[in-house]
């Protein structure tokens, strides 16, 4: 009996050893790769998942129960990715040829209300939204106190509003290439517009540069509604 234990204790101490010698094998190989890789390693990722794959899996942090607004929604590229992670989505833009384009790419998701309509007048009720996003859309307002005040009034207390755009530059030829009104925006221009529309705790992150982009350098802007008091 106790030479039968000694046997089975031998053969599982082997069995993990050829394990332990697999897995690491395993870790060099690994290890190699990422050694020969690190130059070229981004490029390979995006070749392989695209470039949105590095971003995608942090709408995760979404909470699903949320109403995104999506405003200035263009072709639906961002509603599209944030169709899955939350209750629901509401695309708005003012031009039908890119809310064609939207119906289009959305076609799957029924999860999204496509919508158009003016960005100083949304076509979205008091309080529905939990999120509004302006992603590089407020250049083209031609008043985006305005806009800022509107999408205030759409977003829940408790809300947070989300703007993605240009920081001041010099480039004035994008007014005639690009029908711009706003050379971009400063800090401060944003942290008052922000705090005139009954939003608080801003914050202002300008963002890296990418090195393949040759637009203007980019920031990112948030606030908050603030919630209702419970009395």
């Amino acid at each position: 009996m106790a030479e039968g234990s000694l046997t089975g204790a031998s053969w599982i101490a082997d069995d993990a050893e050829r394990t332990e010698s697999v897995l690491a094998e395993r870790r060099d190989r690994a290890a190699a790769f990422f050694s020969e890789s690190a130059a070229r390693w981004d490029a390979l990722r995006d070749e392989l998942f695209g470039r949105d794959a590095r971003f995608a899996a942090l709408f995760g942090l979404l909470d699903p129960e949320w109403v995104v607004g999506d405003l200035g929604a263009g072709t639906g590229t961002l509603a599209n990715m944030v169709a899955p992670f939350v209750k629901r989505v509401i695309a708005v833009d003012r031009s039908p040829e890119m809310l064609e384009a939207a119906a289009v790419r959305l076609g799957d998701c029924d999860n999204v209300d496509v919508r158009h309509g003016e960005l100083e007048s949304l076509p979205v009720g008091d309080g529905e939204l939990d999120l509004a996003v302006l992603m590089l859309v407020l250049h083209f307002a031609v008043e985006p106190r305005r806009v800022l005040a509107e999408t205030a009034r759409a977003v829940a207390p408790g809300g947070r509003l989300l703007v993605l755009d240009m920081r001041a530059h010099a480039r004035e030829e994008y007014r005639e290439t690009m029908g711009h009104l706003w050379p971009g925006f400063t800090e401060e221009q944003m942290r008052d517009w922000t705090r005139l529309a009954g939003l608080g705790a801003y914050r202002h992150i300008p963002l890296a540069p990418d090195p393949e982009a040759s637009g203007p350098a980019l920031f990112a802007a948030t606030a908050r509604k603030a919630a209702c008091d419970a009395g």
